[in-house]
């Protein structure tokens, strides 16, 4: 797939830190493409059900450009996969851990909330503050305190799964460092994406609504989907209580498919998030946001620019969408949904007067 911008979702960032000052020529790369990849798995090296193998073997021939290992505490050596499976181009295995940071908290039923992330790209085990990863409150500390060590050691860090257990509130999340990713959507069955109020009026927002409440707050982050994988065996592949691969990705665009590159586009948002819907373009400016679908047989398809406040500003059913910037909605992102329920979602454009 061929894109009119390079670096148009990267803009994103740029433009927050640059008040709109356009990015430099040399940044225009017209060798970029876009890789489909995932940065969430598990191996039997932590809580997964097959060995790495068999995870990046299922990664590879289902129509992947990269995967991450992330298992709990532990960095799986690529090395060995990419030699098994590995090509140039074509697919490639990148390291990375699930950080399971645990805090203690004696009002939630549990007597616990997570407080897990990703920490893509790293070498090094990150050990979770705590013993048994149990760390005192406040969460945002330990979130500060584990995003600063991911950094540190190189790597890019993931918010993952606010609401597995009913654990993140807003407030935890306020003093995240700009362009730190964040799961809106997560693959795994058991972690509430969409939010929900239980039987006492109690409600928790969606991963989006979270999202929706950062970027309206001022922050950067990038909306991430993954597959957050368990279970490998063929014989559970139609259990929809399990794991399973497949679920949600994102389309990273980089001009070569290598650790670095992709860590790059990551850091910067070029790239978007998708459970089945597949863009043929996407350009983004001060001015404006275009975006062109790519049809599927006779599906049909709503693309909703969203901004301050999660306020939907514009919608429609075209495959070829313009949206103008007036310079009034505080950062403007676009969500796309079609009829079989599959999503996308765009990174946010911040919008400065």
């Amino acid at each position: 797939m061929r894109h009119t911008l390079r670096c148009a979702l990267s803009l994103a960032a740029g433009l927050v830190a640059c008040n709109w000052v356009a990015a430099p020529a040399a940044a225009q790369q017209p060798t970029a493409r876009w890789f489909k990849g995932n940065t969430h798995a598990h191996t039997l090296n932590s809580d997964g059900d097959v060995l790495p193998e068999e995870v990046v073997h299922w990664y590879q021939t289902h129509g992947y450009h990269f995967t991450f290992i992330t298992d709990h505490e532990f960095i799986t050596d690529v090395a060995p996969l990419n030699a098994l499976v590995g090509a140039t181009g074509k697919f490639q295995v990148f390291s990375a851990q699930e950080v399971t940071q645990r805090i203690t908290d004696p009002v939630h039923p549990d007597g616990l909330r997570q407080a897990h992330v990703n920490a893509l790209g790293v070498t090094r085990v990150i050990r979770p503050l705590g013993e048994r990863n149990i760390g005192p409150p406040p969460m945002s500390a330990a979130y500060a305190r584990n995003l600063g060590e991911i950094r540190k050691a190189g790597g890019v860090p993931q918010i993952n799964h606010p609401n597995f257990r009913w654990s993140v509130r807003l407030d935890d999340l306020l003093d995240l460092p700009d362009s730190t990713l964040f799961e809106v959507w997560n693959g795994h069955p058991q972690v509430y994406n969409l939010g929900g109020t239980d039987s006492l009026g109690r409600a928790m927002p969606s991963a989006e609504a979270l999202w929706d409440s950062l970027l309206t707050r001022g922050k950067v982050i990038f909306g991430v989907g993954d597959d957050d994988s368990h279970y490998f065996k063929p014989e559970d592949a139609e259990n929809a209580d399990m794991a399973r691969p497949g679920r949600a990705w994102v389309m990273v665009r980089a001009d070569t498919l290598t650790q670095d590159a992709i860590l790059a586009s990551l850091r910067r948002g070029d790239f978007y998030a998708s459970t089945g819907i597949t863009l043929r373009s996407y350009a983004a400016s001060v001015r404006e946001i275009q975006l062109e679908i790519a049809p599927a047989g006779d599906m049909r398809f709503r693309t909703e620019f969203i901004g301050r406040g999660g306020r939907v500003l514009a919608s429609s059913t075209a495959l070829r969408v313009r949206y103008t910037i007036t310079g009034s909605e505080g950062y403007v992102r676009a969500r796309i949904t079609d009829s079989a329920g599959h999503r996308a979602w765009m990174q946010p454009v911040t919008v400065r007067r």
